[in-house]
């Protein structure tokens, strides 16, 4: 992984953190945020546990004592910034809590340098922009009441800073994988020691829905599976002081969230001058530090399988594919599988409505891209059948629904023509005008997306606000594949090993 898709699968973390406020005001009031952080905890140690077990297990027979007293370490510390961060949050709105909990890339440099590492001057001037944001932004709405939120808030930031330097230096080390798995499982544990004091009925206690099911697996599989393993990748790239700086987007994020989205899904915030100020030298300051070097596309091509003391194992379904003797049975398999996964990602999300019946918040189109590009036509089947069923679960079925088919089918087959069968190079994403080119393609298939479902949506439902619509189709197709996709792909492709479909024209330039 290239320094250039490291910076980009950190801002991709920080953007599925920053959803975090989202996905939290779907949570009923009254819910203890130790319930919370345990389940969506649980939920996402299930998943990594789940798939990596082989890989884990592995792992764990060569440094089981060694991974348990990291992993111990790393869940105290993190559980103590987290209660730290959600007493703190009482205090502030989500904008100006943003802004307090990002005080971490200005602590984290300080304590670098008190461990006597050295610190380049572009990172302190990074740091210095984003606390001149920081401040900028807080000092209006911090008065007497206020203080002990900022003293929690700071006090936080100093454990988050130690858990960020020691993830880092682990990272370097040991298996990302199992890092995870493992930091997800103490954390867990960990918050439900707490949860069991304070309320011990815990599972019984909560007001079970189908809406705080979904949250939760959202929360879950998102926020802490997702985002903690391409961290841990990511972090094994860079340097702690250069990662907390781009999680200081953060802020960034969590401001237009609370600004621009329909206050059915998030509480509104107010936009104010030092609100905007703030968020302009948080950008400065990461644009500084993450500006282009001769060796952004610099690097090794890596199988993190093949690193360290990694031993390659192969996942259970793959086998079940290679003994499947017919290329269609196959094909039924692997359609089967990736439709599976596609209503699991989907359907939750359905609490997170744009327009009631018609849109709502679609990570799911960071599977449009991997299924287009490494699956072909079978993964493409498998958006167009699963947006269908999405329609029938969620009681949206319909008339519009058929050129929602059309267009949930051509989005990835289009990336699939375009990435797999015409170029004659590899596809990379370490080449910035592939990445380039990559990210256009979205955006070009989501205009085309809007431009075949918006005009049946407006012909058979005229009360439906056909801009707001088109416009849910453009942002879902082209934000969420850059942001969950690209990432997702580069982890893929450059550290797990799995390689994209290869083409005609590109077998016979590599046989040339």
């Amino acid at each position: 992984m290239s320094p250039l898709q490291g910076n980009i699968c950190l801002l991709a973390v920080t953007f599925v953190w920053s959803f975090e406020v989202i996905v939290h005001a779907a949570i009923p009031h009254g819910i203890s945020p130790f319930a919370t952080s345990c389940v969506t905890s649980l939920i996402g140690a299930v998943l990594l546990w789940g798939y990596f077990f082989r890989r884990i297990i592995l792992v764990l027979k060569w440094h089981r004592d060694v991974y348990a007293r990291r992993l111990l370490l790393l869940g105290v510390l993190n559980a103590i910034y987290n209660v730290l961060y959600l007493i703190g949050l009482e205090y502030f709105n989500v904008s100006v809590g943003a802004f307090t909990a990002s005080m971490t890339a200005v602590i984290l440099p300080v304590m670098v340098l008190v461990m006597k590492h050295s610190i380049s001057a572009r990172s302190w001037i990074s740091a210095g922009m984003i606390l001149f944001g920081i401040l900028v932004a807080v000092s209006p709405n911090v008065g007497q009441n206020e203080i002990p939120g900022l003293a929690l808030m700071a006090l936080g930031a100093m454990f988050r800073a130690l858990f960020i330097v020691k993830l880092n230096e682990y990272a370097q080390v040991y298996d990302p994988v199992t890092l995870a798995a493992g930091l997800t499982g103490v954390s867990a544990v960990l918050s439900f020691i707490p949860w069991a004091i304070v309320q011990p009925a815990t599972f019984l206690a909560l007001p079970w829905s189908g809406r705080l099911i979904a949250t939760y697996f959202i929360y879950g599989y998102f926020i802490v599976a997702f985002a903690t393993v391409l961290n841990i990748y990511a972090q094994k790239r860079t340097s702690a002081t250069h990662a907390t700086i781009i999680y200081s987007t953060e802020i960034v994020f969590t401001t237009v969230w609370a600004m621009f989205l329909p206050s059915v899904i998030v509480h509104h915030v107010e936009i104010t001058l030092p609100v905007v100020i703030g968020c302009l030298f948080v950008v400065a300051g990461n644009l500084i530090e993450i500006s282009p070097s001769k060796d952004d596309e610099k690097g090794h091509w890596k199988k993190d399988a093949e690193d360290d003391v990694m031993i390659r194992v192969s996942h259970p379904y793959a086998r079940l594919l290679d003994s499947t003797k017919t290329p269609f049975g196959r094909s039924v398999l692997l359609f089967a599988a990736l439709l599976v996964v596609y209503l699991v990602i989907a359907l939750p999300f359905k609490v997170l409505l744009v327009i009631p019946g018609f849109s709502d918040i679609r990570p799911v189109y960071m599977l449009y891209p991997v299924y287009g590009i490494f699956f072909g036509v079978p993964g493409c089947l498998a958006t167009a059948f699963g947006n269908l069923i999405c329609d029938v679960v969620s009681d949206g079925l319909r008339l519009s629904s058929i050129s929602g088919f059309i267009a949930n089918f051509l989005y990835p087959y289009i990336l699939y023509i375009l990435w797999t069968k015409v170029p004659k190079t590899r596809f990379c994403l370490r080449r910035r005008r592939m990445l380039t080119a990559f990210v256009a393609s979205f955006a070009i298939c989501s205009v085309l997306q809007a431009l075949i479902i918006t005009p049946a949506v407006a012909h058979f439902y005229p009360d439906v606000d056909a801009g707001l619509f088109a416009l849910s189709v453009i942002g879902n197709g082209t934000l969420f594949p850059f942001f969950f996709a690209v990432p997702f792909i580069m982890l893929m492709q450059e550290e797990l090993g799995y390689k994209p479909l290869t083409g005609p024209r590109m077998a016979k330039a590599q046989e040339a």
